[in-house]
């Protein structure tokens, strides 16, 4: 039986909340309308979760925040307001709140946000080491086969022979030379990245060798090249099956000598510096085709080193998504949002082609799309694609009627709360705007459990 405590000033709003909760066959629900008398209740009692409002009068719900975690860290608090502001939600978020949901809002929202607390705190309590979530030097995961990797990585770091990156774009190459770098003697040198298909040839070789004054048009003094900069470190070369046969030949020259010559000069310049190439292609099949130089593809593959695509471990993909959002919330100082239990099944029911890339652009969409600090399946764009097909097909199975009104009832409730949102919970001026009446307006407020500030 979970214990739960009702903190609101208003008599309708805790019978509302009442209701509401005896959806819940394991709780036993107490409610208070006095503050003060709740920060009694408090310091004898205990709760596994307090649902409180946020504006009440000589005790806010900020105030009954911070009491409960320092005198029970343990238990939850849901903080609810009319006057949601992104500074009260980040604060509440700062002092410890699971939650914040401003009105108006559904039931289905409020029982959303619930049972992901107690998923989430069972969770915890169950096993911190549930999710097996692992980091090295910025690549999340949570596969045995990215953990394969990490392995190999550890292996070769130390070492300085060259290393093929191979994969599907968007997998993460670049992240893997990187975390090899770091991990090498090496860290503290320079880790210099170039895209071989970026530049045209004429200033490719330029970019890389360097050039003496005078080389060319333009060349008005001599200038190093990328490989002289990142001498004693790491130069990653990404995409080098689109390098051309020339500077192939160059390269190949570079590690095997040693040494490089700038464009238009005579001198020769010893450098010292690990090879890291990366690909999408099959340099295999490129050399049989003559396209690669298969002198310089065994040069580069003294360890190959294939990142699977997201699809074959998709174990990774809630790690992914979690870090990615964090990232951004960090990023605009506002309170942590979380995947509902639909959207993260959306997400691993997706087959990720564009992989990691795709995955990260989703979650940033995700993030501005949402008005909410729960991110829910309609909100995720790539994801909704499959799940179109999945609604598609549920209708199928339904009558006319029953589809008809699945449909209705997501238009009503998201037009309504709209409305609602956008006159302050104002029953009369939403009526007003919806065209209708205010008991029209009632009846689907009372249809859908809304919860709002009048």
């Amino acid at each position: 039986m979970k214990r739960v405590l009702l903190i609101d000033d208003e008599i309708d709003m805790l019978n509302s909340f009442q209701k509401i909760l005896s959806h819940y066959e394991d709780f036993k629900i107490s409610s208070v309308y006095d503050p003060n008398e709740a920060l009694e209740i408090l310091k004898k009692e205990k709760f596994d979760l307090v649902i409180t409002d946020l504006k009440m009068k000589e005790v806010t719900g900020l105030d009954i925040l911070k009491f409960i975690k320092k005198s029970s860290p343990e238990t939850e608090v849901l903080m609810i307001s009319g006057y949601g502001t992104i500074e009260a939600s980040v604060e509440a978020m700062k002092e410890g709140a699971f939650d914040f949901l401003e009105k108006p809002f559904t039931s289905k929202k409020l029982f959303e946000s619930i049972d992901r607390i107690f998923y989430e705190s069972q969770s915890r309590t169950g096993s911190e080491e549930d999710s097996d979530e692992k980091v090295v030097e910025g690549i999340i995961y949570k596969s045995d086969k990215m953990q394969q990797i990490i392995d190999l990585i550890n292996k070769v770091a130390s070492r300085k022979m060259s290393v093929l990156i191979t994969g599907e774009s968007g997998t993460g190459k670049e992240l893997i030379a990187r975390a090899i770098h770091k991990l090498s003697k090496s860290s503290l040198d320079p880790f210099v990245p170039v895209n071989c298909g970026a530049l045209p040839e004429h200033l490719f070789e330029s970019e890389l060798f360097g050039h003496e004054r005078g080389a060319f048009t333009g060349a008005v003094k001599t200038k190093p090249g990328l490989l002289e900069f990142a001498n004693n470190g790491t130069f990653f070369f990404d995409e080098i099956g689109d390098m051309s046969q020339a500077l192939q030949v160059k390269l190949l020259r570079m590690l095997q000598e040693k040494k490089i010559r700038r464009v238009g000069g005579q001198k020769e310049i010893e450098i010292d510096v690990r090879i890291i190439a990366a690909t999408n292609k099959n340099l295999e099949t490129a050399v049989e085709e003559k396209k690669f130089r298969k002198d310089l593809f065994y040069r580069l593959n003294a360890i190959q080193i294939e990142i699977p695509p997201l699809k074959d471990r998709i174990e990774d993909v809630i790690p992914l998504s979690k870090h990615f959002m964090k990232e951004l919330c960090n990023r605009d100082d506002r309170p942590p949002r979380q995947f509902s239990e639909d959207a993260m099944k959306a997400l691993l029911s997706y087959s990720w082609p564009g992989n990691v890339r795709e995955l990260q652009n989703m979650v940033e969409r995700a993030y501005f799309l949402s008005s909410s600090n729960i991110i829910h399946e309609s909100d995720i764009p790539l994801a909704n694609t499959k799940s179109s097909s999945r609604l598609e097909e549920q209708m199928m199975h339904l009558s006319y009627k029953d589809a008809r009104d699945k449909l209705l009832e997501r238009f009503e409730v998201e037009y309504l709360t709209y409305y609602l949102k956008k006159n302050d919970g104002n029953v009369t001026r939403t009526a007003e705007d919806c065209g209708l009446d205010r008991r029209s307006i009632h009846r689907l407020i009372n249809k859908y459990n809304i919860i709002y500030q009048e």
